[in-house]
């Protein structure tokens, strides 16, 4: 990389504030180029990502991360050290589901499943929500946000930019860095040499309805997170999830008993184009099969007095949906 000294009077932008946009641009930044960060949402954090309001909270992008690398460890430790992520210490366990369940009998096969502790693998988490690392590490740079990028072009050299929200942008930039997903990417793609283009076209895009369903009390489950059936499930609808995680075991969550349930990629791709009303009726009642399960207290309630929190709103950064239970939230990714 250049020097300070070279590369002082450099400019770039980086288009796409997530964890590969904003680790490109603290490279670049102490490395002295003058950085700009554009991001089309409200702030920075891709798929690090938290909704949230003054009662409740949940991350509905990434669940987690580990760390296996030597380098990533220290980078993990670093940011542990700062206040920015923790050590996730919920009680992780594994549902195998192989069969398609018979309609109607969704309750005798979750009274017929065993839960299976996962092996012990350190999972760390953004703290006090997943969008905490990504917003302090831009934090000393220049970050545009709610600037959707949606064209580019060489002019004398330099880079000049257009956005949806502002038209052209004044600014002119010597280098250009896209760190967003593969389906953003179709407005610049007469841009890239061949080469560039045969990779990308060798991308498969993988979609996941997630939902954020919250209850008016804590749930007695024995798990705070849950692996569903099998990521290669050939039969989807044996359960619409393969994922579920409760928002207040993560160190630094506060406010109303939360899960966020994600679907299986099968089961995301057969039921892409559905409303988001319809997949949190969907992913709600795959939940409910492990709610009457046997809890270590007996069996959840059934009549309705842990209503699941109406639909409000809606999240799709590229391909995917959110819903709210008393509220749900779904959005696809």
């Amino acid at each position: 990389m250049a020097t300070k000294q070279a590369s002082a009077q450099r400019r770039v932008a980086v288009i796409g504030a997530g964890m590969a946009g904003a680790s490109a641009s603290v490279a670049l930044h102490d490395a002295g180029f003058a950085v700009t960060l554009f991001e089309k949402s409200r702030g920075a954090s891709g798929r690090m990502s938290t909704r949230r309001n003054d009662k409740w909270q949940a991350d509905h992008g990434a669940q987690y991360f580990t760390a296996k690398s030597p380098a990533f460890q220290a980078e993990v430790q670093a940011w542990c050290n700062k206040g920015w992520a923790a050590a996730w210490e919920g009680r992780i366990a594994k549902l195998d589901l192989t069969k398609a369940t018979p309609p109607g009998e969704e309750g005798k096969a979750a009274q017929a499943l065993r839960f299976e502790p996962t092996p012990p693998t350190p999972r760390f988490v953004g703290s006090p929500r997943m969008t905490s690392i990504v917003a302090a590490m831009v934090a000393p740079l220049h970050v545009t946000t709610q600037t959707t990028i949606t064209g580019a072009q060489r002019v004398e050299g330099q880079w000049r930019l257009a956005s949806k929200e502002h038209g052209e942008l004044p600014q002119a930039f010597d280098a250009l860095i896209w760190a967003i997903p593969r389906p953003q990417l179709e407005p610049f793609e007469g841009l890239f040499p061949n080469s560039w283009q045969q990779t990308l076209n060798s991308i498969n895009f993988a979609p996941c309805w997630a939902v954020m369903a919250g209850f008016d009390r804590p749930l007695d489950l024995p798990f705070d997170g849950l692996f569903v059936g099998r990521p290669d499930d050939p039969q989807p609808e044996a359960s619409p999830l393969s994922w579920v995680a409760r928002t207040l075991s993560k160190p630094g969550r506060t406010g109303q008993e939360t899960w966020t349930l994600h679907a299986s990629y099968s089961f995301t791709q057969q039921h892409l184009n559905d409303t988001p009303e319809a997949m949190a009726e969907r992913l709600s009642s795959g939940f409910h099969v492990c709610l009457v399960r046997p809890a270590p207290n007996g069996p959840l309630p059934t009549d309705g007095s842990m209503p699941l929190l109406n639909l409000r709103s809606r999240w799709q950064p590229t391909t995917c949906g959110m819903s709210q239970v008393n509220w749900v939230s779904v959005a696809t990714g």
